[in-house]
């Protein structure tokens, strides 16, 4: 199973300042593909992630340089989210994707994990370098990405973490149980638990008939 730990960022100036132009990267990266989906879906075209990524960085260096200024996973990954977005749209499960607002979207960008590192109460960032992390991730497993965003005045990541499903503990089978008069309990295995109340009374009964038998047999002689 996959989780994610929430945690908060000290960024400097000069860091939060990076953020902001990544997570302005990956919203106008996102509203360019959604623009040219359209436009080539309209045109009766096929268009896919891929397509669009490609077509992309065969402008971005001429068109768009400053893109490059922030990890690529800033302008790769809104490709792959829309992809997405748009299969979640055409099997039903969610709305058409909508363009990206700066007011009103959430800023955030994503980082693969060959994107990032972490160490002692920090995250390491392409280009940018290692930023302070309020505690150290507490999930155990295989780090498969992270994703930096803002709420209000605050920067965070969201780390994901891949862990092991739990192995389920094996219990004892049910086993039925039929209470007797002779026996105190038969279970259903087929194993019978003698009633020792039962068997001690049937012990006296026949150490008395010995006994009144003895005496007969003593008066006798």
């Amino acid at each position: 199973m996959i989780k994610a730990h929430k945690i908060r960022l000290n960024p400097t100036p000069g860091q939060a300042g990076y953020f902001a132009k990544a997570t302005g990267t990956a919203r106008f990266v996102w509203n360019w593909a959604l623009a040219e989906w359209n436009r080539q879906y309209e045109a009766g075209e096929h268009p896919t992630a891929l397509k669009l990524k490609k077509q992309f960085n065969e402008i971005r260096r001429e068109q768009f340089p400053w893109s490059w200024e922030v990890t690529k996973n800033a302008s790769d990954q809104p490709f792959l989210d829309l992809g997405k977005a748009f299969t979640a749209f055409f099997e039903g499960k969610a709305r058409r994707p909508r363009f990206k607002s700066k007011k009103r979207s959430k800023p955030s960008f994503y980082l693969a994990n060959d994107q990032f590192e972490l160490g002692d109460h920090r995250l390491w960032v392409p280009k940018l370098g290692w930023v302070n992390m309020a505690e150290n991730l507490r999930l155990k497993g295989k780090v498969i990405g992270a994703r930096i965003t803002k709420t209000a005045d605050w920067w965070f990541v969201s780390i994901q973490v891949e862990i092991p499903n739990a192995i389920p503990v094996k219990r004892p089978a049910a086993v039925g149980i039929d209470a007797g008069v002779n026996r105190l309990a038969t279970l259903s295995t087929g194993e019978g638990y003698e009633n020792q109340a039962f068997l001690k009374t049937a012990l006296k009964k026949g150490a008395a008939s010995q006994q009144a038998a003895a005496s007969q047999e003593t008066g006798i002689c």
